[in-house]
């Protein structure tokens, strides 16, 4: 079964996690500009998980083949974290994917009101392709849990998730990562803009 043929299925959920990511930023957007000392401090609070994996990325970033190597780091964290953990696993859950998308729209909009010098002609695709790697994934993962709940066709829906991780989650997830990792590299080697939480210091 193609790729195509699998998403063509499940276009309606695909349009679904796209107007609530959507949704979910011009919330952000409308929450920083009634409450924005607030939304900043959320932004913070969310981001601030962030610190030990930016940490990672700084040092990575300092050696031979930096961008190579955060790219790496990136796609091994989103792999894992996103796709995996909170997609796949969440997806079979149902519940999870959807509050994964509005965290991550929230937290999106903010972090570029608290880091400016991140409004960078390659934060787009690097957002696109990771967040599109994240829906697929759910994709996927949702029909396993239909399936279990409504006694489904269990082992379709689990290869059908297979092969939209191998063929399109995996290659759109190092596409981003590449994106995300020239994007430090420009902010932060080039521009010379600190790194977040005085991890440069």
């Amino acid at each position: 079964m193609s790729v195509l043929a699998i998403l063509s299925d499940r276009i309606e959920l695909l349009f679904v996690f796209m107007i609530l990511f959507i949704t979910s930023y011009l919330a952000a957007e409308i929450f920083y500009r009634f409450r924005k000392e607030l939304a900043i401090a959320w932004g913070s609070k969310l981001d601030s998980g962030r610190k030990p994996l930016i940490r990672v990325l700084y040092k990575n970033m300092q050696n031979r083949y930096g961008v190579l190597r955060a790219a790496t780091v990136i796609f091994l964290i989103n792999i894992f974290g996103g796709a995996f953990l909170w997609s796949t696993i969440g997806g079979v859950f149902i519940v999870f994917p959807f509050l994964h998308y509005v965290l991550i729209a929230f937290l999106v909009n903010l972090v570029l009101k608290i880091y400016p010098e991140r409004r960078h002609w390659l934060v787009i695709p690097n957002i696109i392709f990771e967040v599109a790697a994240f829906m697929v994934a759910a994709l996927g993962s949702i029909y396993v849990g239909l399936s279990v709940i409504g006694r489904g066709d269990i082992f379709l829906a689990v290869y059908q998730w297979g092969v939209l991780f191998i063929k399109l989650v995996i290659p759109l997830q190092i596409i981003s990562a590449i994106f995300e990792g020239l994007l430090l590299h420009h902010i932060h080697n080039v521009k010379k803009y600190p790194w977040p939480y005085e991890i440069s210091d």
